[in-house]
């Protein structure tokens, strides 16, 4: 029995012995398991940190001993010919409530709250509840107003609010740089203005603002420091900083005198007749350089945001293009003195006060059709002058269809028709003439006299400034130099075309001179007797929108005169959109080209005859 005994006892024991050998092996299992999940997570979690998320965390860590600094670049200053000063940055400050969370300070700043409230909204000139609804018992950091003057921020760092030698308690200031016009809403249309996008950022908006903007605004600099853990910077690293380039400064041909007299006496005019809207032009012809440009309505860019319509702050004088009229019909006779299909003792005829269209095309279509005077009254025997006088398109017609039309069409691109000018200024839109090959008789006829041919207001301008100097179209320039830190750059003069010779010019422009002898300007130019003037009208009508034909009760008229016409100093374009006194621009633009001329003519040493 023991020996049974015993054995049955070894046997127990090797069983424990088994049990426990895989119990172990069990565990050795799971460690191993463990291990293996634990070093792929760690491989994972590695390749994440270092592939996938290594520039993050490459970022990260540069923060923590490297810094970039950001160097805000000046902006350039506009000014004008004499050096008045048209647009220029101005230091301007953001003011802030700020308080700290020690007891001490915070009930100092709350038992006189009322008292910080009124002197501070006092000075700002903002309502006491906009400021008192922003200074909550927890509030650390409160916006009070942006944009405000060095001379307001003064005052409130002088404010001793909460006692003897508390100046500036209570107060912080962000300083920031505001473009300021110092001359309100002068020559607004040439500078535009700096306004923002949609993402808030700031960009230039129309005129030379808008078109020169990164050049007027220059480029940030910054710089690259690295620092030790205390955060001083390490002087030995690399340290590579990137200086900002400084704006560049513009200076305008504008002479801000004869600027003001122009945009008030167009004001007047555009009101007086009820127009839609005004421009005028004044060029120095042997140049080509803009003594003014102006547009009536206006806008100050100071608070361009409070412009009623959008259109308004368009510069019209490079951006609407319009049929123009009879302002044409000194360069439909330019065009066919030079080419010789006529001569300067060149007369007309006209015995119906018509033209038939399909006499002169043999356009089916145009059976019936006929092209009138003005009056639809027969002018008789009238030379260069006198068509120019009496405005006549039956001959102007005539004369235009004895030139070659390849020639005709060819001299018009020569005056600067149906080319782009190129002036520096935003939006500036092109004239317009189809393509030679789809060029009709019946075109070159309504060309003759400004109908069915479209341009800017500075391309009719500049086209007939050829006359004011000898047959050279000089290129139109509103901008003499740019200047930064580097160079100055001088713009001269330059010659656009030579589209008549002298000998033409001069036909041309003593004819302007004795149609307006012959009273072309109309009866309000009794005032300008005595001054030698060479102009021409034009009364254009207006296209309708969306359908064929022009509209009934609508015109655009225009006037560019020369003075004086022996050796030309200006040329003046005015324009008045959709007039409601009168049909005529003797009886709209007339007036208020003659009322421009008798203000600016001393400024330009412009004599009257003796």
């Amino acid at each position: 029995m023991a020996s049974l005994n015993n054995l049955h006892t070894r046997g127990k024991r090797k069983s424990k012995k088994v049990s426990s050998e895989k119990h172990r092996s069990s565990n050795i299992t799971i460690i191993g398991l463990s291990i293996t999940i634990l070093a792929a997570l760690v491989i994972v979690q590695a390749f994440r940190w270092q592939v996938l998320y290594a520039d993050k965390f490459t970022n990260m860590s540069e923060e923590q001993y490297s810094s970039n600094v950001l160097q805000k670049a000046p902006r350039g200053t506009i000014t004008a010919s004499d050096g008045t000063i048209l647009a220029v940055d101005q230091p301007t400050w953001n003011v802030y409530a700020t308080l700290s969370n020690d007891e001490e300070e915070r009930k100092l700043f709350f038992e006189n709250k009322d008292k910080f409230v009124a002197e501070v909204s006092g000075i700002l000139n903002i309502e006491k509840s906009e400021i008192e609804s922003k200074l909550t018992d927890d509030f650390v950091y409160a916006s009070l107003a942006k944009s405000v003057t060095t001379e307001k921020k003064k005052a409130l760092e002088k404010a001793e609010i909460f006692g003897k030698n508390t100046s500036g308690f209570g107060l912080y200031f962000e300083s920031q740089e505001k473009r300021i016009y110092p001359n309100g809403s002068l020559a607004a249309h040439v500078l535009g203005f700096l306004g923002q996008d949609e993402n808030g950022k700031t960009v230039g908006q129309y005129g030379i603002q808008g078109y020169y903007f990164r050049d007027i605004t220059g480029k940030e600099g910054y710089s690259y420091e690295e620092k030790d853990s205390s955060g001083n910077v390490i002087l030995t690293a690399e340290y590579q900083p990137i200086l900002p380039r400084e704006g560049k400064d513009f200076k305008l041909t504008i002479v801000p005198n004869i600027q003001s007299k122009v945009e008030k006496i167009l004001e007047e005019g555009v009101k007086h007749s009820r127009a839609k809207s005004g421009t005028a032009i004044i060029m120095d012809p042997s140049t080509g350089a803009i003594i003014a440009m102006a547009n009536y309505p206006t806008y100050d860019p100071n608070e361009y945001w409070r412009t009623s319509e959008p259109w308004i702050l368009k510069n019209r004088a490079i951006s609407d293009v319009y049929e123009y009229g009879s302002v044409q019909k000194p360069i439909t006779l330019g065009i066919a003195l030079e080419t010789g299909a006529i001569d300067k003792d060149f007369t007309c005829n006209d015995k119906t006060g018509f033209i038939d269209l399909y006499d002169k095309t043999g356009y089916a279509d145009l059976k019936g059709k006929k092209v009138y005077t003005w009056n639809r009254q027969a002018s008789g025997v009238i030379d260069i002058a006198g068509i120019f006088a009496k405005s006549n398109n039956p001959c102007t017609a005539t004369v235009a269809l004895k030139v070659d039309s390849q020639e005709y069409y060819s001299s018009l691109k020569e005056f600067g028709l149906g080319e782009f000018i190129g002036i520096g200024l935003q939006e500036e839109s092109n004239s317009f003439l189809k393509s030679f090959e789809n060029t009709t008789k019946l075109d070159i006829i309504m060309y003759s006299f400004g109908q069915g041919i479209v341009a800017t207001p500075l391309q009719v301008l500049s086209a007939l400034s050829t006359y004011a100097n000898d047959g050279v179209r000089m290129r139109p320039y509103i901008i003499s130099q740019i200047k930064d830190e580097k160079e100055t750059i001088d713009i001269t003069p330059q010659i656009a075309s030579q589209p008549v010779s002298k000998e033409t010019a001069t036909i041309i422009k003593e004819a302007m001179g004795k149609a307006v002898d012959m009273g072309s300007l109309g009866v309000f130019a009794g005032d300008l007797k005595g001054y030698s003037i060479g102009a021409k009208t034009g009364t254009a009508q207006i296209a309708k929108t969306n359908e064929l034909g022009y509209k009934e009760d609508y015109t655009n008229d225009t006037v560019v005169g020369l003075s004086p016409v022996d050796d030309p100093k200006m040329i003046m374009l005015v324009k008045l959109e959709e007039p409601q006194i009168g049909k005529y621009a003797t009886l709209t633009a007339s007036p208020v080209w003659r009322d421009i001329f008798l203000a600016i003519a001393d400024d330009l040493e412009i004599k009257k005859n003796n």
